[in-house]
């Protein structure tokens, strides 16, 4: 488990929905939006591995200016579509560009946020078939899907954050809990008749999001807000007194604190 702190660095703190690798959009939109002196959570599907290092240092030395520009700070949560690789030997660490190991805490002003990244690609099956016909023909081999996608419950992480006496009251994750919306699958049936095991890969997807939420309500953390993307829609929720926003492709919320 490792601890940042923003509180001194940023003013305000926002959670984005996936981008896909539209980093140019990201920040095109924080410039539309006047969002300055923020540090902005991306809440997986950041596009991060589908090209190589050399590509994303390419990405920043273009988007940072505007970065400096605003004073923001972008902070990269793993979503099904990223390479965990990148996230855990944090290969892209810049000075306003982060990508973030599963159970990293981040402190910032009166906000102890946990990021917890993974999920189960829906066209995971397709994206494999690619992959291979890809190999077939010859061409250069890219990375469309990674088999090590899916969410894990971590006993000694969770353990370390009670141990340090961590007090998380905000979780940034890319899929949710069971009980949060989406609750159905009637959206992915076609993916579901193309891959039989996608359904049960899902729910235990979703199970393992109970276990943390469960956990962290067992271990007395103040939970008050639950920020998430994957789905590609938006929906708030207040349930058993915590606040669930999903957030769509793009959306920035700005994070609520109280100083």
């Amino acid at each position: 488990m490792k601890t940042y702190d923003y509180s001194g660095q940023y003013a305000s703190c926002a959670v984005c929905g996936d981008i896909h690798g539209e980093f140019d959009f990201l920040v095109g939109k924080m410039l539309r939006m006047e969002l300055t002196d923020t540090l902005v959570i991306v809440a997986g599907d950041c596009g991060i591995g589908f090209d190589e290092l050399g590509y994303y240092r390419r990405t920043y030395q273009r988007i940072v200016k505007t970065l400096k520009k605003l004073n923001c700070g972008l902070l990269l949560v793993r979503g099904n579509h990223d390479d965990p690789e990148y996230f855990e030997r944090e290969l892209i660490s810049f000075p306003r560009m982060k990508t973030l190991p599963d159970y990293s805490v981040v402190r910032f002003k009166d906000r102890t946020i946990l990021c917890v990244g993974g999920a189960i690609s829906i066209d995971r099956r397709y994206r494999i078939g690619q992959m291979q016909i890809n190999e077939i023909k010859g061409h250069p081999s890219r990375k469309l899907y990674w088999e090590n996608e899916a969410p894990q419950f971590n006993e000694q992480q969770m353990k370390a954050i009670k141990k340090q006496g961590l007090r998380i009251d905000t979780v940034v994750t890319h899929t949710a809990p069971s009980f949060c919306y989406p609750t159905t699958k009637k959206e992915i049936e076609m993916w579901m008749d193309y891959d039989p095991d996608l359904g049960r890969d899902i729910d235990d997807e979703r199970a393992t999001m109970d276990k943390i939420h469960n956990r962290l309500f067992a271990d007395g953390h103040p939970l008050s807000q639950w920020y998430y993307g994957h789905y590609h829609c938006t929906s708030n929720d207040r349930i058993g007194g915590v606040s669930f926003y999903l957030l769509d492709i793009g959306q920035i919320n700005e994070m609520p604190t109280s100083r």
